[in-house]
């Protein structure tokens, strides 16, 4: 008998203060990088978390935000169950707006 997953619906954007919120729970294991397909050059969860809501985004990690497809596999494999995908989101809007500025 094969079991049946019910799929949780993905969040895909949060507000800020949840945002803050599911970075400040972040334990820093990497287990949501380490599963994510579009990851092509690496860089640290501390540096992700930090430029998700403050200060100057590099290169890398606007490549890295770009690349991503919203596809949920950082989701499963956290420990604590945050919802990195939403957090991607935030840096997404937060590279449009930038790009926006100019």
């Amino acid at each position: 008998m094969s079991k049946i997953f019910k799929q949780e619906p993905v969040l895909l954007h949060k507000t800020g203060p949840q945002v803050m919120q599911e970075i400040n729970a972040c334990i820093g294991c990497n287990e949501c990088l380490l599963a994510c397909p579009a990851l092509a050059e690496p860089i640290t969860i501390d540096r992700l978390n930090h430029e998700t809501v403050a200060g100057a985004i590099s290169p890398a990690v606007a490549r890295f935000a770009r690349t991503c497809y919203q596809c949920g596999a950082c989701v499963s494999p956290c420990p604590v169950g945050l919802h990195r995908d939403a957090m991607m989101m935030w840096l997404k809007v937060r590279l449009i707006r930038d790009d926006w500025r100019g």
